[in-house]
Order: C-alpha cells, then structure tokens, then sequence
C-alpha cells in the first residue's frame, strides 16, 4: 500500500522551551472512545499483526523538520515487518491542536511522538507500556518523566543535556594546558575557571537572557535532584504551592542564585544583558570571544556552521554549591523532552501490537538507532545503543555523562513544573539578571507564582 504524508498545518508557534519538554498542552477530551469500540467507529482491520496479516496503523510526531528521516525509518520498519503499513502523519507549527484535531476526528495515531506532559493529561487514551518487553532495552533512569502513579505510558525519544557549555581551546588557554572538565566540582571551581578565562583577554561566560532559558533551563533546576529523589521534588513543590515553604528560606534556590550571579558577573552580554540572541552567542562561543555558555546541546543546532574543523566543546554541570562530594554538582540535568505513546481509545488490539513493534524498531534497532543518532545529534537512553560517534560533539558529552551515572532526569514527573513557567517566571528572571529586582523580590514573586497552582 502506497504510504501518505499528511500535514496538518495550523496557524501558531512553538517555543523553545519545548527542548527540555516544556510545551504548551491542552486537557484531555472527555469524548475519547473506550478500548474495543474503535473498531467499529474506525472500520479498522481486526487481524492479528503478529500473525502475519495486513494492519494498517499511523505515526505522528511533534518533530518538525524530520520527515525525511521518519520516512525513511518507516520504509526500514516496513520492509522488517511484512504486513504492517504505516502511514506517516506530519505535523505543522501548532502540533498539540492538530493531534486533538485528528482525536475530534476518530482518527487517533497509533503512535504519536509527543511531549511528556501531553501524555500525562492524555494518559487514558494511551495503552499501559509497563512490562512490555521493549523497555528492557530503555534505561530505567530515562522513564520518569513518562511514568504516571507506577505505570509507564511513552518511550523516550532521546536525552537532551542542559549545562553550561564550554570551547576547550579556550579554557585550555586559561588553565594552561589540557583543560579537564570534571576538575569541575564546586562553584569555587567554576568561579577560578571563570577569572582564568577572563584573563586571557576572552569573557568568562554568556547567559542568553531569554524567558525560556532562564525561566525554564535554569530555574527549574531549583526544584530538581538537588532535592533528592522524585518524590522528594513534588513534595518540595508543593510544599510551595501551600505556602508551607518560601524560595528566599531554601539553600537550594540560593546556591543555584549565587551561581547565576557568577555567570551574570562574567556574562559577555552584561552590558545589555537580554539581548536574547541565540546566534550571537553561539557565534562568540564558536569564535572563542567567551569560553562558556549556558544553554544546552541542542545548542549544536546554531554552532555546527560555525566551529572549525577538531574544535572541541563539551558540557559541564552547573554547581550549586562547594560540596564537592556533592554528586549533583558533577551530573548534569537531562530532559527526555518526546516520548512514543501509543493510543487504545480509536485503535484496535491489532494496531497496538502493531504500534508496539514499532516503537521496539525505533528504539532498540541498529539502523534506527544509527539514523537518530545522525539526524538528532542528542544522546539515546537505550542500552543497546553503539553508535555514540554519531552523535554531535554536545551529545557525546551528554552520553559520556549519562554513562557514569551523571546525569539526572530535569523534571522527574511531567506535571512538576507547568507548561507556562517558562513564560510567566522566566520574565521575573530575566528582570533579576537585568538589574531590575533583587533576589528577594524574586523569590517572592515566584511563590506568588506558586502559589496560584494546584498541588502537583
């Protein structure tokens, strides 16, 4: 059967937030058909995938820009899986309204790459992936973010970084010598790096002073592993939202503030400090004008036509405080920002079978694997996973990270931080980095923020 591309194209933008799974989402719809009945709505074939017979089923993806490679991953499954077609459904800008669209429509993908939180809202939608043979080639650390009361519902796509960035010809100028990243551990140590870089004539750091940045990378650390474990996190949460807590009384929040304070100290936009310009600052790090960045390694994206052949850049974590036993002070955030779900409410029992194999292909296969690697650049959490060559220099750093145990997941539960905090205290953030309040007056704004949500 000849495959389809659909686009949905609506009007609307998504933002940068959404790297470390922090889109805008939508509640779930009441009218979604009950397991069984989709069948019937659907005039879906009944055949049993798994013995062989035709079953149709379709693939959406909130990854704009990759149609190619998605195409090409499906042509691959399809020739692995005789009987299984798959049609290819590609979104626009404004991906969440399609997919409630195609839902309005009875006409649900079977599978749908989405973002964590919209598979929370939409979890009776979605089949129960816990104890499916295809997580065993996940690693466990990677699930968090997609698993609601014990049960896990997605499969991770891949694994972004979030850090603070750094050229190495730089800092290896500043230290004189070969320039170690983990020597690393304290933010004593990140302040004596900073000066050194400063003093070979470059900027020490450069903060993109966008609400996104600030307001989702970077605030949303204080409510992170530092906390301890996902439970811990939520509880810290919402101890906030019930005014039990303030951020001001929290050493956690005023170890990540002191250290927003190094970077501001020697940010090489201090001058205008929310100029916001991705580009620009990727071009000063490239050019070796600053020797660090706070950003992630999705960052590769703006650097790759810019950095000179053997360049070197990694990711380092960002400490908050000098505890240098302290093993979050040498890990790294990590946001598992897509997951593969796959829907039971407008799909027959055959096209689950058939949508299980194929997020087993996507995520446990050599070629598939090989092709993300390329296309996306991010590291994979899949045990099985080899061609770590593949990945940008920025991804490589973030799975040599993920392979010592280094790296923690960014929100641990997709409903911890709202999808609009990006926006609402990212811009309380950029005032406080721009000299317009003071810490206090920023804390206190963000537990009014708080405290007008519901406990997590």
């Amino acid at each position: 059967m000849k495959k389809r591309l659909l686009s949905v194209l609506l009007a609307g933008t998504m933002t940068m937030g959404l790297l470390a799974g922090c889109g805008n989402s939508a509640g779930s719809d009441s009218e979604a058909g009950e397991n069984g009945s989709a069948a019937e709505e659907n005039g879906a074939q009944e055949s049993d995938a798994g013995a062989g017979e035709a079953v149709e089923i379709s693939f959406y993806t909130t990854e704009t820009g990759k149609d190619d490679y998605f195409q090409d991953l499906i042509s691959d499954f399809e020739s692995k899986n005789e009987g299984i077609t798959v049609e290819y459904i590609a979104a626009g800008e404004d991906q969440l309204q399609a997919w409630m669209a195609l839902y309005s429509s009875n006409e649900g993908p079977t599978v749908s790459l989405m973002d964590p939180i919209n598979i929370y809202e939409n979890q009776e939608r979605m089949l129960e992936l816990t104890g499916q043979p295809l997580l065993d080639n996940i690693k466990e650390e990677s699930l968090s973010t997609l698993t609601f009361d014990g049960k896990v519902y997605g499969a991770p796509m891949s694994a972004a970084g979030v850090g603070i960035l750094y050229n190495k010809a730089v800092c290896d100028a500043a230290v004189g010598g070969d320039f170690d990243p983990r020597a690393i551990k304290t933010r004593s140590d990140l302040r004596d790096l900073l000066e050194k870089i400063e003093a070979t004539g470059a900027a020490g750091s450069c903060l993109t002073g966008v609400n996104w940045s600030l307001g989702s990378h970077y605030l949303c650390q204080f409510y992170g592993a530092a906390n301890g474990t996902t439970q811990d996190r939520v509880a810290y949460v919402n101890s906030i939202i019930a005014g039990e807590s303030k951020n001001i009384d929290s050493e956690i929040f005023n170890g990540y503030m002191d250290t927003l304070d190094l970077l501001a100290e020697y940010n090489i936009n201090k001058a205008d400090p929310l100029v916001g310009d991705v580009n620009l600052d990727a071009a000063a790090l490239a050019a070796g004008d600053c020797g660090t960045w706070f950003m992630g390694d999705w960052a590769w994206t703006y650097l790759a036509a810019l950095v000179e052949e053997d360049a070197e850049f990694g990711l380092l974590p960002i400490p908050y405080s000098d505890d240098e036993n302290d093993i979050i002070n040498q890990s790294i955030p990590t946001s598992y920002a897509k997951g593969y779900c796959i829907d039971k409410s407008q799909n027959t029992e055959a096209q689950q079978q058939a949508g299980l194999k194929f997020i087993e292909y996507i995520t446990s296969d050599e070629y598939a694997e090989e092709q993300t690697a390329i296309v996306c650049g991010q590291a994979l959490p899949f045990k099985n996973f080899t061609a770590s060559d593949k990945l940008s220099p920025l991804g490589q750093s973030t799975a040599n990270y993920m392979a010592q145990g280094l790296a923690w997941d960014f929100y641990g539960t997709p409903n911890l931080c709202p999808s609009d905090i990006w926006y609402e205290c990212g811009a309380y953030m950029c005032e406080y980095v721009a000299g317009a309040s003071d810490r206090e007056t920023l804390a206190s704004k963000i537990d009014e923020y708080w405290s007008k949500q519901e406990a997590r």
